[in-house]
């Protein structure tokens, strides 16, 4: 019978490491989609998922479990993303978004080229928009989590969660007007 994630992390805070390896490949996936999402690198995203984990078992004993331990994992995610882009630029090397190119069966018809242009125009924006904005961004419009869990992961309140976000969006449509309006010239 499997065991839940409250299961696992007594298990894992009284040091077994099954337990944790358990949690691990539960929760993988999501921690590098995230780490991809906002870094745009495969690389960089596979270096945070494992620095992630790392620090997640060096720290299990300290969870409180006030919060889901996704989101505590994502929290720890991001704060590892948001140091990497300070101490580092980062290239767009890879698609920032799995979905964002979906290319039709058509030989390069015109609907795909804008659907690509505006793609890859999308990712060129995000890439240059200040990581505490893509964060946000990536937490609420692309995984579509709630507010609340967004606020818990960066550590703000509910409401400056909000306005940050709105902050980003206003942002993000400002620097995608130019490749927008172009497109529909």
């Amino acid at each position: 019978m499997a065991k839940s994630d409250a299961d696992l992390v007594e298990l894992a805070q009284s040091g077994n490491l099954g337990a944790f390896d358990e949690l691990m490949s539960i929760h993988q996936e999501r921690v590098y989609a995230l780490a991809y999402r906002m870094l745009s690198n495969s690389e960089d995203a596979s270096d945070v998922q494992q620095e992630t984990f790392v620090r997640a078992w060096k720290s299990i004993g300290k969870f409180r479990r006030d919060a889901e331990l996704s989101t505590w994992l994502h929290r720890i995610a991001v704060n590892i993303c948001l140091s990497m882009k300070k101490r580092r630029e980062f290239t767009v090397s890879e698609p920032l978004f799995e979905d964002s190119i979906r290319l039709s069966h058509e030989p390069c018809g015109v609907a795909t080229l804008e659907a690509t242009e505006t793609a890859m125009a999308l990712r060129k924006v995000m890439a240059a928009i200040p990581a505490h904005y893509r964060a946000l961004l990536v937490l609420r419009e692309i995984e579509g989590r709630r507010f609340e869990e967004v606020a818990r992961i960066l550590g703000c309140s509910e409401q400056s969660a909000r306005t940050r976000a709105s902050k980003a969006r206003k942002l993000l449509r400002e620097r995608m007007r130019p490749y927008l309006e172009e497109e529909y010239q």
